[in-house]
């Protein structure tokens, strides 16, 4: 019997313990909500997809193991698959472990568009997302309740 309560604790699975900054360049952090500008919403043709985002619109975040210019890379994509840009270096940066832990992406809402008249105009977007909770309950769960 001791040696069957032994084996189940050593099998304990560990999960990240992440230790966020409050605030990051042009994000804020508050408990396990992150709101931030989307960047790189000038390339590829992303400025046409921001002309057709809503406040509220849903979003996608998404690790990009395969970029080459940021190995912690995560895109942020419409849900129809349109990207929209990227989470800043530093802050993917700190959320990547979670990512990796969660397995899945993360789902969030467009929170405010903006327009910039520097050199021209250019679309942005801000978006909110929440880092579910990770347990050895919910690893396996896609999906998670924004109010949770």
């Amino acid at each position: 019997m001791e040696t069957q309560v032994i084996e189940k604790i050593e099998k304990t699975v560990s999960m990240p313990v992440l230790k966020l900054a409050p605030v990051y360049p042009q994000a804020r952090v508050h408990g396990r909500v992150i709101t931030t500008k989307v960047v790189g919403v000038s390339f590829e043709g992303r400025q046409e997809v921001l002309a057709r985002l809503q406040m509220g619109d849903r979003v996608w975040l998404e690790m990009e193991p395969t970029n080459p210019f940021d190995r912690n890379a995560i895109k942020v994509c419409r849900s129809n698959g349109e990207q929209l840009g990227y989470l800043s270096r530093q802050l993917a940066a700190s959320v990547t472990p979670f990512f990796r832990a969660y397995g899945y992406p993360v789902k969030g809402k467009v929170s405010l568009l903006t327009v910039s008249a520097w050199d021209g105009y250019t679309l942005g977007c801000v978006v909110s997302f929440k880092l579910p909770k990770l347990t050895h309950h919910n690893q396996d769960i896609p999906d998670f309740d924004w109010d949770d």
